[in-house]
């Protein structure tokens, strides 16, 4: 058996437990198979969407399909297991697995272990999707050959036809897949975002979720960039040469941060390269004004030059379901953010905005932590509609502070938030809790908020 079980030998069995909805377990398979390896799949699910899966495998040499067990037996003969980074360790497959000493890995792991470029990966409470989007952006735009992929919802393995040594692959990796990082892994740098509270329900504590986000300062070589008032980062131990940071301040050396309104790098002790201007972003919100400084940070130690950064910025629009205005109805502004399943995401909205702002939120606690939602979002909004399983008890710790309005659905929510907006108003939908009460995923949710929004169901709420 192969001592690292991200590579695996030719001829061996490999078990890949559970595909996952964005691509990560496909392509993990297929890279496996052109390995050499025989490939036995297995998913609690057995549905449709799996069943297509399957189908594009038709031809596939030495896969082995166990849909809808997790039987132990499918350990029998077995050298590793990848696991989805969505499966607690406590599923009783990879308990089994470690009993009888079968290596558990990843398909971040696969790929790290193969590729043969550098590597820069970034991590963070929120803003990893941006950050690496613009990172990929300045990059590009420097004329280095780059990829983007990770948890942003991109395989990497899925390009590998496309590795090169002298590349540069852009990984977004989430606290999942870096509290079963295996410490052998390397990565050329590791840029974190703010290291906030999030994911205490899968990690368990907020020290071991911070505790997963200090895994990538540990396999970081060359450098690691981070917010110069941030903690959590700022503890975290690393071999890495270089640790730059970024800040709303004038940059001293080896930092990033504002002169005279310009984002500006000065990594060294010379003076500081202008990048871009922040009023010339299309970004919204301070928060990702940190982003841009992140990113610029990162794309200039790989090399990049300053001028192309500063137009990668410039021309940077917001991902989506990342705060934006996407319509104005009757003089309502609509704001989509969302992509927030925790509070910090929607705090920061909302500091963003102006005048009189009515909410949408709700969904699924993690935590049960009610009362630091409604303290950080009350004091921001004129109005609260809410949804979901978390309705009823954030109505309770917000009584008293705004209006309040709580709907089992969505869309009950919008109708209520809309008749109450008046014109010069703005509604943000910035749900602040996870998906997991009504939908299989943040996505799905932004989804259905979008196709409210363009129904004659929500016309008629603007025509009052």
């Amino acid at each position: 058996m192969n001592a690292d079980p991200a590579l695996p030998a030719r001829g061996e069995c490999v078990l890949v437990h559970g595909l996952g909805r964005f691509g990560g377990g496909r392509e993990a398979v297929r890279h496996l198979v052109r390995r050499g390896c025989r490939v036995r799949i297995a998913d609690k699910s057995d549905g449709a969407d799996l069943q297509a899966i399957r189908a594009t495998f038709a031809d596939a040499p030495g896969v082995e399909w166990r849909l809808g067990s997790e039987d132990e037996s499918l350990l029998d003969g077995v050298a590793a297991l990848v696991a989805n980074p969505a499966i607690p360790d406590q599923n009783p497959l990879l308990l089994a697995a470690r009993r009888r000493g079968v290596p558990v890995t990843q398909e971040v792991d696969l790929f790290l272990a193969a590729y043969p470029g550098t590597v820069v990966a970034i991590t963070g409470t929120n803003g990893k999707s941006t950050t690496s989007t613009l990172l990929h952006a300045a990059l590009r735009r420097a004329g280095h050959d780059a990829l983007l992929g990770g948890n942003i919802g991109n395989s990497l393995l899925a390009d590998e036809a496309l590795w090169q040594r002298d590349q540069v692959a852009v990984l977004e990796i989430s606290s999942f897949q870096l509290e079963r990082l295996d410490s052998r892994r390397s990565v050329h740098g590791a840029v974190f975002t703010r290291v906030l509270k999030d994911h205490v329900d899968r990690h368990g504590t907020l020290a071991a979720y911070h505790a997963a986000k200090s895994r990538l300062a540990a396999v970081a070589r060359t450098f690691v960039v981070h917010a110069a008032d941030d903690p959590v980062a700022s503890a975290y131990t690393t071999r890495a040469e270089r640790r730059i940071v970024y800040a709303d301040a004038e940059p001293a050396p080896r930092s990033t941060g504002l002169v005279d309104g310009f984002v500006a790098t000065r990594l060294c002790d010379g003076a500081a390269e202008r990048i871009v201007h922040i009023d010339a972003l299309r970004l919204l919100g301070r928060f990702q004004v940190e982003n841009v400084m992140a990113a610029s940070s990162a794309a200039r130690l790989v090399g990049a030059d300053a001028a192309a950064i500063g137009l990668a910025m410039a021309n940077a629009a917001p991902l989506p379901f990342r705060l934006q205005l996407i319509a104005v109805r009757d003089g309502v502004r609509v704001y989509d953010n969302g992509v927030s399943t925790e509070v910090e995401s929607t705090r920061s909205a909302l500091l963003a905005l102006e005048g009189r702002v009515h909410w949408v939120g709700g969904g699924k606690s993690k935590d049960g932590d009610y009362a630091t939602v409604a303290a950080a979002v009350g004091p921001r909004i004129v109005s609260a509609h809410l949804f979901g399983a978390a309705a009823a008890p954030l109505a309770d710790a917000i009584a008293g502070r705004v209006a309040t309005a709580v709907h089992t659905k969505l869309p009950e929510a919008l109708a209520s938030a809309f008749a109450a907006a008046r014109p010069g108003d703005a509604v943000l939908f910035s749900p602040a809790f996870a998906s997991f009460d009504q939908y299989p995923n943040f996505r799905a949710r932004a989804l259905e908020f979008h196709e409210w929004l363009g129904s004659p169901r929500a016309a008629r709420t603007a025509e009052g």
